[in-house]
């Protein structure tokens, strides 16, 4: 059992190392963590292409035209994630900024209508559609911004977690120690015993 708990321990502390690395890189190089999926989903998709255009050399058949142009399209899509690894979060960045843009285009309609209406509660919805607009429009201008600073805060999430997970484990450890000396104990007892 103790030796169970010791290597339990040890992997603990390897997880706990590794999580306050990885928020230190992304604290560092917020981008760093979409760059490595970019990476990684552009490898996969270079590989798969470079099969298929393998396999259509191979077996050459006149109906495997479709492998040809599957493994061209894939490849294309691999070196471009390679070269462009920003793309993926950029575009999603992207779409969320158009998102909010339009929608505050709406709520500051809405609000004016209420205004129009007569109706003395329009100052909150023109606002709230106002700072929808404004953070809309920014991140359609930068759209990696949100991504920098959601890896940022997720970052600073995994150096905390890291650091106080290491705490534990290092306190955890002094009764790990404990557990080892009365098994020892136990051990003598029973050799004395017999």
């Amino acid at each position: 059992m103790v030796q169970t708990l010791r290597k339990m321990f040890k992997n603990y502390l390897v997880v706990c190392l590794l999580s306050i690395a990885l928020g230190i890189a992304l604290v560092i190089e917020p981008t760093f963590l979409t760059k490595l999926v970019s990476y990684i989903l552009g490898g996969v998709s270079l590989g798969f292409g470079v099969y298929y255009i393998v396999m259509y050399f191979i077996k050459n058949h006149e109906g495997m035209v479709f492998l040809m142009i599957k493994g061209l399209i894939l490849a294309v899509i691999g070196v471009f994630l390679f070269v462009r690894p920003d793309f993926i979060p950029r575009m999603i960045s992207t779409a969320f900024g158009i998102y909010m843009l339009v929608n505050g285009i709406i709520g500051l309609t809405n609000a004016t209508e209420i205004k129009r209406s007569g109706d003395s509660e329009w100052q909150f919805p023109m606002i709230s559609a106002g700072v929808t607009f404004v953070l809309g429009f920014i991140i359609f201008i930068n759209p990696m911004l949100p991504v920098k600073a959601a890896m940022m805060v997720l970052g600073i999430c995994l150096i905390i977690s890291g650091a106080s997970n290491l705490f534990s484990a290092f306190t955890s450890r002094s009764k790990l120690k404990e557990l080892e000396k009365q098994a020892e104990k136990s051990e003598r007892n029973d050799i004395i015993d017999i």
